[in-house]
């Protein structure tokens, strides 16, 4: 079984039916994040809610933090995209394998569209930084670098899985919508400019050992008003 998945939700319903319609593996808790609150309401059972921020979106590292936050006694969680469909098999293998880590700080990701982590790692490495990179995009690189610096392995996995129409090389979320992507473009320059600032360097090339170089823990960040309104969408 799955102990919670968390399906962040911002455009594309027919894209979010299709993903959840690919479940084929048991699911102890689902949360879909409406992050658009646009009273998206899937044909899913009883063992899945849909929440909605009250204001603006919880972007995708914030509604990934928020669902762990709201299922705190799971052993392990798996987030995923709306553009992602499982292939027969998929879930049980992931759950398989998330299992088998046993106690031990883990996670495995398919290009962060999707992805699962444990408890352990969580304890160790901290929440997704969403403030320092919302709505989305180096959220994952920064995540992936804390964990390089834990001394934990990100295993990459490709599974079965299919994305998006034509590969997530394109989100669909973004794509699907040119004032979204108009949006995009800049909160994604900004996000890439928080990158180097937290990390003294882009992406393959940072130098920092601790964030903003201040000797800090590994999952400390810095909520800023100023700059979750300069990359609203």
């Amino acid at each position: 079984m799955i102990p919670a998945f968390i399906a962040p939700h911002y455009n594309r319903p027919d894209l979010t039916d299709r993903m959840l319609a690919s479940i084929d593996h048991p699911v102890g808790r689902g949360l879909v994040i409406d992050n658009a609150r646009s009273g998206y309401a899937p044909a899913v059972g009883p063992e899945w809610q849909v929440c909605a921020p009250p204001f603006t979106s919880l972007g995708y590292p914030g509604s990934i933090n928020f669902g762990i936050m709201q299922t705190p006694d799971a052993p392990w969680w798996l987030w995923c995209s709306n553009d992602v469909v499982f292939g027969p098999g998929d879930l049980a293998q992931i759950a398989d394998e998330m299992d088998r880590a046993g106690p031990a700080p883990y996670i495995v990701t398919a290009h962060f569209a999707m992805g699962a982590l444990n408890r352990a790692l969580v304890e160790l490495v901290g929440l997704f930084d969403e403030f320092s990179f919302w709505p989305l995009y180096f959220d994952d690189n920064d995540y992936a670098y804390r964990c390089h610096l834990a001394g934990v392995d990100v295993h990459y996995s490709e599974w079965g899985i299919s994305e998006g129409a034509d590969g997530h090389a394109t989100s669909m979320t973004i794509h699907s919508d040119a004032a979204v992507a108009s949006a995009n473009a800049r909160s994604w320059t900004i996000n890439r400019a928080a990158y180097v600032e937290k990390w003294g360097g882009l992406v393959g090339s940072e130098i920092f050992r601790s964030p903003w170089n201040r000797d800090l823990p590994l999952w400390a960040t810095r909520p800023s008003p100023r700059g979750r309104s300069d990359r609203g969408w």
